[in-house]
């Protein structure tokens, strides 16, 4: 079975109408999900971007394989999916944006993750193709008239240009086995589209959440302190829609290069090539009066589309079953017969795309640490762990005020229920199963700080966490690692 793998950046759920809002212009996402599996309960693990893909490259949680905040690669020891594939004989390629290198937001223009060359198309790839100018113009172009102006044309854009590097993969590489990531930037500020998409798109259509510039009574403190540097005006959503032209025009044609991609996987390969499709993480745009991504575990960042589209699976399902982007590496392994090992954190859904109410997963976590290292302008050191059991969630911020909602109830967050006495066992059930959750990944965040919550004290100061664990078992290619016991770590290498 071949591969190939799509990923948008800061795509909110709602930004695709096969997710209930036919006024989003996405006919080729929707057509993906007519024809595949959609997931309404899938989760990140991280709403950042180095975090959220080093989870999905790595099938391991971002904290323990290293890349715990954006320009922070992953551990060298940790296998990426193209080192994985290709030693088990597939073709392995990757076009687009990158941003695991640990260089800065555009990359270094050097392949990683194992990917081969000839593909690798990364930021500085492009900046480097388009020329300086033309590349400051990218980044500063704030209206049509400023693409124009600037040359901007379909053929110009990165996402095009990601799009001819991913079809000319598919036209090349033969009946050999194959792993294709096409990782687009858009619709990722600066939201860069062929001007007429920022021209035509029609924002009545961007709707309006219920939640939008909501009051953040009993919320953490930090929230209070992103409103007041960034607020929001409640009392004019028009002007605040307005404001998101760029955003869901680019979201409107990165569809339609999505689209070119599944052409080419029909034409080429369409009868042994799974497509899988997310975005690593969304955008608050407004809702309870926060913008962007980061240190905030609400649905609008974290719950972000997932739709999979198998040869022989299920056609136009709609699947409620929990989902982690942990799991994508692990399904992509059992579609190619090649055993999970230990060490990763997710589980395959491969019996989820054939029975989508199948469920194999009880819960999600998703984490926060840091916003980056390389500009310190954006936020700080703010731990957060999360975990949902896709109705109920809970939030530790370990600095501020914890939260918990039901989401069956009050599906856009607007109470936090965190001292609810009707709740609180259902909360302290899910507390545990974090705790559990966080010593079996070996968490290297864990404290005792995170059992200790003013509602829920279940443990105490430590300083030996108990009988020592060796790290479990990873591929039989990684390298073998002795303990300072001299026990081996792995398993001997095949």
């Amino acid at each position: 079975m071949n591969i190939v793998f799509i990923m948008t950046d800061t795509q909110n759920r709602d930004m695709v109408g096969a997710y209930g809002n036919a006024g989003m212009d996405t006919p080729n996402l929707d057509r993906l999900a007519a024809e595949g599996v959609r997931f309404d309960r899938a989760y990140t693990t991280c709403p950042l971007c180095t975090p959220a893909r080093s989870a999905i490259f790595s099938g391991t949680q971002p904290t323990v394989n290293g890349a715990w905040c954006n320009n922070v690669p992953p551990y060298s020891t940790i296998p990426l999916m193209g080192t994985i594939f290709r030693h088990y004989g597939y073709r392995a390629a990757y076009t687009g944006k990158w941003h695991l290198d640990g260089s800065g937001y555009f990359g270094d223009g050097q392949p990683g993750g194992g990917f081969e060359e000839e593909w690798w198309y990364d930021g500085k790839r492009y900046a480097q193709e388009i020329g300086q100018g033309m590349f400051s113009a990218y980044r500063t172009c704030r209206n049509a008239d400023e693409l124009r102006a600037a040359g901007f044309e379909a053929s110009t854009i990165w996402g095009h240009r990601v799009t001819d590097r991913a079809i000319d993969f598919l036209e090349r590489v033969g009946d050999e086995p194959f792993v294709l990531a096409v990782s687009y930037d858009e619709p990722h500020e600066p939201y860069v589209a062929p001007p007429e998409y920022w021209d035509n798109f029609d924002t009545s259509v961007i709707p309006r959440r219920p939640n939008f510039a909501a009051s953040l009574a009993g919320k953490p403190q930090l929230q209070h302190v992103q409103n007041h540097q960034r607020p929001i005006d409640g009392a004019n959503w028009e002007a605040y829609r307005e404001g998101k032209r760029r955003h869901y025009g680019c979201n409107a044609f990165i569809d339609r290069e999505i689209g070119r991609v599944i052409q080419a996987v029909e034409a080429l390969h369409g009868d042994d090539t799974t497509i899988i499709y997310t975005s690593d993480h969304g955008d608050m745009q407004g809702s309870h009066g926060l913008t962007s991504k980061g240190p905030m575990m609400y649905e609008e960042v974290a719950n972000i589309p997932f739709i999979v589209r198998m040869p022989g699976g299920s056609s136009g399902a709609v699947s409620t079953s929990l989902v982690s982007h942990l799991d994508i590496l692990p399904t992509m392994l059992e579609l190619a017969g090649i055993p999970r090992p230990e060490s990763l954190h997710g589980l395959s859904l491969l019996p989820t795309l054939r029975d989508p109410a199948a469920a194999p997963r009880r819960n999600a976590l998703i984490g926060f640490t840091r916003f980056a290292i390389n500009h310190d302008d954006w936020g700080e050191f703010y731990p957060i762990r999360c975990i949902t059991d896709g109705r109920y969630k809970l939030a530790i911020n370990l600095f501020d005020t914890d939260e918990f909602y039901d989401l069956a109830v009050d599906p856009f967050e607007m109470t936090n229920a965190i001292e609810d006495a009707a709740t609180a066992d259902i909360r302290d059930g899910l507390h545990e199963a974090m705790l559990a959750e966080m010593d079996r990944i070996r968490d290297p965040f864990r404290s005792y700080h995170w059992g200790a919550r003013p509602w829920h004290t279940i443990r105490r100061p430590f300083y030996h966490g108990g009988a020592r664990r060796n790290p479990p078992a990873g591929f039989p290619f990684q390298p073998i690692s002795l303990e300072a016991d001299g026990t081996l770590s792995n398993a001997s290498p095949s």
